[in-house]
């Protein structure tokens, strides 16, 4: 019996080894798998992107991003809190470890491939194993050490920590972070400029909000020309170039009289098209811009406009 334990030691140190190969090596496919995902991802954009640059404009501005992440923090900070004593050594103190790890972890995690991401973490334990194990159960307690020491290496290989995600930019600010007019108008361009196959009816509420003159007939005008020849577009605004420069088929004018104090105010509609004398009227008397609107459009149409 006392030769099988002896044996059994010797062969303990190779069993080991065994063990931490086949740990990297699933490390490292865990990787490809992550890596995969990313892949499929920015196949998925990239037709999308492509045509978004094409338009050049505001559109060519959109782009939309792919990016693998890597809480490096949280990481090590759950390293530091459920299996290390930081009172002592190289990671004494909370956010040493962090930093070690942000360092010579987080770029790889996040840009490497998964034989680099794997190789990383091989040269981060080689460094630094022996110092995180002495951090733990003394190795004289086996009834401590040994749950604590797969739970080490459950941490040390764990990947819930990383993640891709993906997101909408504009002129290189994601899409949260814009106000919402200025996203609601990004949103705008993108379906405008994308659902080209769709031919249901289309309601937008003032998408000259958050876009000056210049932009609203640079950037929206063509993209609702175009939208018009194939679905109904019902359009809300205060802008006359949008009315005019789209050549709305109709335009309705809402009203609001004034309340007698016992409910609601009246509000009454008008409706017209651009065709007609009444309907320019109002537009050039309601809308903001729309006498200008109008005398640039018979500039450009080389005819003269009686009022």
């Amino acid at each position: 019996q006392s030769k099988e334990r002896l044996a059994d030691c010797r062969e303990a140190g190779g069993r080991a080894a065994k063990l931490v190969k086949d740990r990297e090596g699933g490390y490292e496919q865990v990787f490809k798998a992550i890596l995969n995902e990313e892949k499929v991802l920015r196949d998925l954009y990239a037709p999308i992107t492509k045509r978004l640059q094409s338009e050049g404009g505001s559109l060519g501005k959109i782009t939309f991003v792919v990016e693998r992440k890597a809480d490096a923090a949280g990481w090590a900070a759950k390293g530091e809190k459920d299996l290390f004593d930081v009172r002592g050594g190289p990671f004494r103190g909370r956010g040493t470890l962090e930093q070690e790890a942000t360092r010579q972890l987080k770029p790889v995690w996040e840009t490497g491939d998964a034989k680099d991401i794997a190789q990383a973490m091989a040269k981060f334990r080689a460094q630094f194993e022996t110092e995180l194990l002495d951090r733990g159960p003394s190795r004289a307690d086996p009834a401590a050490y040994r749950p604590w020491s797969r739970r080490f290496a459950q941490w040390l290989y764990s990947t819930q920590h990383i993640g891709i995600e993906y997101a909408i930019r504009y002129d290189g600010i994601d899409i949260q972070k814009l106000s919402p007019g200025t996203r609601g108008i990004v949103l705008v361009l993108l379906y405008l400029a994308l659902d080209d196959g769709d031919s249901r009816p289309l309601i937008i509420d003032q998408p000259e909000e958050n876009l000056d003159p210049q932009s609203v007939y640079q950037e929206l005008v063509p993209l609702f020309q175009k939208a018009k020849l194939r679905r109904q577009v019902i359009m809300v605004t205060h802008n006359a170039n949008l009315v005019v420069n789209t050549d709305a088929d109709q335009v309705i004018l809402a009203e609001v009289g004034t309340s007698n104090g016992r409910g609601l105010p009246p509000i009454t509609y008008r409706s017209g098209s651009l065709d007609q004398e009444e309907a320019r009227r109002f537009v050039t008397d309601v809308l903001e811009g729309g006498e200008r609107a109008f005398r640039d459009r018979a500039k450009r149409l080389r005819i003269t406009l009686a009022r």
